[in-house]
């Protein structure tokens, strides 16, 4: 019994004795330029992710049909929930003459525009033609206050990124500036 409690507790001491676990975050990325929009406000409505990627640590493409969980760096709070909030920043940086809503606001005046983004694909890619760079794919809707479509895009953005967890998170937030660039447009024109 006592050879198990000392083996036991080596077993433990084995499972922890890994690397540290690095935290990180998604965030706003400064634009290189700044439109005039029309309007009163406009609100980012929840970006949704597929279940494959959006998991409490860093999910990586490493082949055509293969990704890889991180087990030691993990994102400070849900992807799709930053993915939402660095977006509706990165579009208040972006966009003067309308008020962007942040999540959590309170309810939205009757004549706001939502922006709706379905993300088909947000990695870092470390294997095939692509490796290196940050994956974001997204379908997104520029919505009325009425309901009806003003504006729909299907965006594939790649971005270069170093190898480390931290600049792959640091390429995925230029990813969600680029997107917002797009998306600031059709609202200049709309």
């Amino acid at each position: 019994m006592k050879r198990f409690a000392v083996f036991a507790t080596l077993i433990l001491l084995a499972g922890c004795a890994g690397g540290s676990t690095t935290y990180l975050k998604l965030a706003p990325v400064s634009p290189d330029h700044h439109l005039t929009v029309k309007g009163t406000a406009l609100a980012v409505d929840h970006v949704q992710m597929p279940a494959t990627i959006d998991r409490l640590y860093l999910t990586a493409a490493t082949g055509p049909d293969t990704l890889s969980v991180a087990g030691h760096a993990r994102w400070v709070a849900p992807l799709d929930g930053m993915a939402t909030r660095v977006l509706a920043s990165d579009l208040a940086e972006r966009v003067d003459g309308i008020r962007v809503l942040m999540p959590g606001d309170p309810n939205p005046p009757k004549d706001t525009r939502h922006v709706r983004v379905n993300v088909t694909r947000f990695v870092p890619i470390r294997g095939g033609p692509e490796a290196g760079h940050v994956a974001l794919d997204a379908d997104w809707q520029l919505i009325g206050p009425h309901g009806a479509t003003l504006h729909a895009g299907r965006s594939r953005i790649r971005v270069a990124s170093g190898s480390t967890p931290a600049e792959e998170a640091g390429a995925m937030s230029k990813a969600l500036g680029r997107l917002s660039d797009l998306i600031a447009g059709a609202l200049a024109t709309h």
